[in-house]
């Protein structure tokens, strides 16, 4: 059985907006074992042509994507799903049907996208907390920032890699056990230990949904390389675009 390799598409970034709603910069992923190539989220509408350059980079279409994975239904992680016409997407069965009972304009939540979802009678597939699901790859039970979020595990890559999704958001939330935007603060708390305390013992790689990969090294939480974020502004008529990168 070959080892994935493990693949950026985006890294995430620890941003908020109160004035715009959500940044939404998350982590997407792509592992590769030369036979199955799976994405780990589906990312945000804007992402579109960061997905063909990141796929394009590696020698790939989106049509060579064989698995999509999502952590929670979430806009931010889901949005993109649609575009990968040979992929099946694995979705957990809890998470898909809580997102369903909730009414349309629930924060957060893609109506559409959960629709389709339950629509599609071939290349969507449900799984369970504790499932392994794909040759190497595990479903967690991370509850807290939705009531069914699942975090997936592997240690077919070359190091072990936690996929946390919005479980653990950041370096801050792994460091403290605090979780910001949560349903449920005790979960959260419960969940960010029990992802910390795997980290630790298998000397793995966390990746959460909105920063950078990172470790544990001496019980202290370190990020793998500095976050960054590229952004340019208009400040007025006649200057022209800004730098205003973040990093």
């Amino acid at each position: 059985m070959n080892a994935y390799s493990a693949h950026p598409l985006v890294e995430g970034f620890p941003g908020k907006s109160s004035s715009h709603g959500a940044f939404g910069w998350s982590s997407m992923w792509l592992l590769d074992d030369g036979e199955r190539r799976v994405l780990v989220d589906a990312g945000q509408p804007a992402y579109i042509p960061l997905i063909h350059d990141g796929l394009a980079a590696l020698g790939l279409t989106p049509d060579d994507v064989t698995d999509v994975l999502l952590t929670h239904m979430h806009w931010d992680h889901v949005a993109n799903f649609t575009m990968f016409a040979n992929a099946t997407t694995w979705v957990g069965e809890k998470e898909l049907a809580w997102a369903a009972e909730q009414p349309a304009g629930t924060k957060f939540i893609p109506d559409l996208h959960v629709q389709e979802l339950l629509r599609r009678t071939e290349g969507v597939e449900r799984i369970s907390a504790g499932q392994e699901f794909l040759p190497g790859i595990h479903a967690i039970a991370s509850p807290g920032h939705t009531p069914h979020h699942l975090a997936f595990f592997t240690e077919r890559t070359p190091e072990s890699m936690i996929f946390a999704g919005d479980s653990v958001k950041n370096i801050h939330e792994l460091a403290t056990l605090r979780a910001d935007s949560s349903m449920d603060d005790e979960q959260s708390v419960s969940t960010i230990d029990r992802l910390r305390s795997l980290l630790t013992d298998t000397s793995g790689l966390l990746l959460p949904g909105h920063d950078v990969g990172l470790t544990v090294v001496d019980g202290e939480v370190q990020r793998v390389r500095p976050q960054h974020a590229v952004i340019g502004y208009f400040a007025d008529a006649t200057g022209g675009e800004q730098d205003r990168s973040i990093g």
